[in-house]
């Protein structure tokens, strides 16, 4: 979980990265003009025609998503369970994983699991990755002079909160690149990243963007219920209640094409 414990050290540590990682940002945006204006629904379709998406909603809060790979083809699977902002914070996150470490996944050498529980370093990359891919530099300073002009009586974290609704990511996310981007200090950092956001937002605030979706879909499931990377990272209760849903799923279907044969 990312605090004030180890904002300082994250932030620092993504500075080290984020040469390597802006060059893979940049292959993602040569991909078509959608990455750079509209990324997220980009990655979404992107991934939707190239690998077996899963879309469902765990109980595990902490479980973004894992990407692995089966019987020559990927499977992505994102937990909709959790608040919009995440969740689009994960498609990249995913994304970054099956376009840059296929070979590695396939090859079986990395799983990729996003927990959010703890900052593994394993994780760093992918996590700096969605954060520049989603967050334009320069957007991001013009947006956030804007606030602070406009809201100059607010305190600091109710400015960052004003933020989530432009960039619809998390609020640590966007704490974490004002400090790295200079826009904010390291103390600044270290004293908002923990505040309590949800219970002090604007009266104007699109508080839909801090529920979950918890879209289902289901793209090949059967052949990923089998998967040993899933069976060991997702909790019991999810594997269970992504099978059963998807058994059910299967026998209304199959109630239905009988229905139309009569």
């Amino acid at each position: 979980m990312i605090n004030k414990e180890n904002v300082i050290e994250i932030i620092n540590t993504n500075k080290d990265y984020l040469q390597q990682v802006q060059v893979y940002v940049d292959r993602t945006q040569e991909i078509g003009i959608a990455f750079r204006y509209s990324p997220i629904e980009a990655i979404k379709n992107y991934l939707a025609r190239h690998a077996n998406l899963i879309m469902f909603p765990s109980d595990d809060l902490e479980y973004g998503g894992l990407v692995t790979y089966k019987n020559g083809r990927f499977f992505i699977h994102i937990n909709t369970n959790q608040p919009k902002t995440y969740e689009n914070f994960i498609w990249a996150h995913e994304f970054y994983h099956y376009h840059f470490e296929a070979d590695e996944i396939k090859a079986s050498n990395k799983r990729t699991f996003a927990d959010g529980s703890s900052p593994n370093e394993n994780e760093r990359i992918a996590n700096l990755f969605a954060s520049e891919l989603l967050i334009n530099s320069v957007v991001l300073k013009a947006v956030f002079a804007e606030v602070r002009e406009t809201y100059a009586g607010d305190k600091l974290e109710n400015q960052v909160i004003r933020l989530i609704q432009t960039f619809k990511l998390p609020y640590k996310c966007l704490v974490i690149k004002l400090a790295q981007d200079g826009l904010i200090t390291l103390n600044e950092a270290v004293k908002i990243i923990d505040y309590d956001y949800r219970n002090h937002l604007p009266s104007d605030f699109d508080q839909s963007l801090l529920t979950p979706s918890k879209s289902v879909q289901f793209g090949s499931v059967s052949e990923l219920l089998v998967d040993p990377v899933v069976k060991e990272n997702l909790r019991a209760s999810d594997y269970q209640s992504i099978n059963t849903m998807y058994y059910s799923h299967m026998n209304h279907l199959g109630g239905l094409r009988e229905k139309e044969k009569e």
